[in-house]
């Protein structure tokens, strides 16, 4: 029983972390304005956050994830 209740902190703390430093790729990239990898760092780092939000069952982490990247996948789909 603590064996999956370990397991399940180690992977939420390694994909916050991990989501929060991709995150802090994107944004350096919007900074120096270097796109479309700003937008593909930014996506994948709030897809990541969207799954903590659904680890930890926080629904306005999830919301605020989900429509964020949908605005970043309308935003690179009417780029193509």
């Amino acid at each position: 029983m603590y064996d999956s209740i370990l397991n399940k902190i180690d992977t939420a703390f390694l994909v916050e972390w991990l989501s929060t430093a991709i995150l802090i790729v994107g944004v350096a990239l919007t900074a120096w304005n270097i796109y479309p990898l700003n937008v593909s760092f930014s996506l994948a780092g709030n897809l990541g956050w969207a799954i903590i939000g659904f680890m930890w069952q926080k629904w306005s982490l999830i919301t605020i994830q989900i429509v964020v990247t949908v605005i970043y996948i309308a935003g690179l789909m009417a780029n193509l």
